[in-house]
């Protein structure tokens, strides 16, 4: 049976303008899933973000998501903001060598 998820803004943050909306999600998909290694390709309509798990020399596709460029730069935009309060709670996050 598919889970009623409720569209909440995370702490700190603004709520997202527009229409309020349900989310529902099969329980296989609202449980997530892990992903330690992403390929990003594009063309010209489209970006195209492959998520593996890779915890030996293969990996495995766990998820792709496809979106449009406005979407792209949306989520980059989104990521951004994130993770800026994210190092201003828990400090800042040390990229790999």
């Amino acid at each position: 049976m598919a889970k009623e998820l409720k569209k909440q803004p995370a702490s700190g943050q603004q709520k997202v303008p527009g229409p309020e909306f349900k989310i529902i999600a099969q329980p296989e998909v609202a449980k997530g899933v892990y992903s330690n290694l992403a390929i990003i390709q594009h063309t010209q309509n489209e970006f195209i973000f492959d998520f593996l798990l890779r915890l030996t020399a293969e990996g495995q596709l766990v998820s792709r998501v496809v979106l449009s460029p406005q979407h792209a730069i949306a989520l980059l935009d989104a990521l951004k903001i994130n993770t800026e309060k994210y190092e201003a709670k828990f400090g800042k996050i040390k990229s790999k060598p």
